[in-house]
Order: structure tokens, then C-alpha cells, then sequence
């Protein structure tokens, strides 16, 4: 993979790094309408924490692949250890705050593995990208695409717990 094979994914990490922002912000103004709620349930909090930092990995890898004449190996390491970070970072912080098996809105054990496999795939295709890149593998680059996808339906999906279905709940 050669830095124009890197460049010509600009556009697409412009756009991944303005929809990652976006989603962040809709997620705080969920937390923030919810956020009595949230701090009373378990696991509301482990949720909250996963969703905004699996968008927090989509701009620290949208703006690592924006730099531009970046060493195809740098990108490589950085993607590997965003994705390496932030899937110890969520997993100790949801170990801390676990997720408890009462709670009202898809605690069942079926969705708690749905949010672990999906979170898996949002913090660790990075990772794989990474270790691709550094390879020089050509289509390395498309292993990061289901860490966007798996963000971006964690993020709309927290969002929606939290603006409208916790405080619906409670209510």
C-alpha cells in the first residue's frame, strides 16, 4: 500500500471524523437527559462509557489516516494501538461497572454478548487494519470500514436508550 493508496481514503476519514463528532454530541445530550437514570441502573454507565469512546476511536483513527505523507507502518501502529486502547479501556471500565442481569432495557445475556461481539468489532478492526498495513497488505485499509459501521449502530442505539427509552421507562 503506497501513501497515494493512503490518500485517496481522505475524503472518506474527513467524513468518518465529522459523523464520529456528530454521534458524540448526540450521545452527551442523551446522557445528559438521562443521566439521573443512568447513574441509579446497573450497567447504563458501562454502556454510556463504550459509546462514547468507540467514537472517540473513529476520530483519533480519522485523524491519524488524515495526516497527510504519513509511513503507510506509523498509520499501521497507530491504528493498532487505538484499537488495542480502547477495546482494554472498555472492557476494564465495563468490568468495573458491570452490566447487571435486572436491567429493564436489553439486559438479557443474548444482547450483553450482541454488545460485546459488536464492540469487539468496532475497537479491534483497527487493529487488524493495522497489523495489514504494516504488512502492506493492499486492501488493509477496508478492515477499519466494520469499526465505523459497529460505531456508528452503538452509537445511534445508545443514543436512542438514552433519550428515549430510559427516561420513558422511568417515567
Amino acid at each position: 500500500m503506497t501513501a497515494e493508496d493512503i490518500l485517496a481514503w481522505h475524503d472518506f476519514f474527513d467524513t468518518v471524523a465529522q459523523v464520529g463528532a456528530t454521534l458524540a454530541g448526540l450521545i452527551f445530550v442523551g446522557l445528559t437527559i438521562s443521566l439521573p437514570h443512568i447513574l441509579k441502573a446497573d450497567g447504563y454507565l458501562s454502556r454510556a462509557f463504550a459509546a462514547l469512546f468507540v467514537q472517540f476511536e473513529l476520530l483519533i483513527i480519522a485523524i491519524a489516516a488524515l495526516i497527510p505523507g504519513q509511513p503507510r507502518g506509523l498509520l499501521g501502529l497507530e491504528f493498532i494501538a487505538t484499537g488495542l486502547a480502547l477495546f482494554t479501556a472498555i472492557t476494564v471500565f465495563s468490568r468495573r461497572f458491570p452490566e447487571g442481569t435486572d436491567s429493564p432495557i436489553m439486559g438479557q445475556r443474548i444482547w450483553r454478548w450482541g454488545r460485546l461481539f459488536v464492540t469487539s468489532v468496532a475497537t479491534l478492526s483497527p487493529a487488524l487494519s493495522g497489523v495489514l498495513l504494516i504488512a502492506g497488505y493492499k486492501l488493509a485499509m477496508y478492515y477499519v470500514v466494520p469499526a465505523i459501521l459497529a460505531s456508528g449502530y452503538l452509537s445511534i442505539a445508545y443514543a436512542w436508550v438514552f433519550t428515549v427509552e430510559i427516561p420513558r421507562r422511568q417515567g
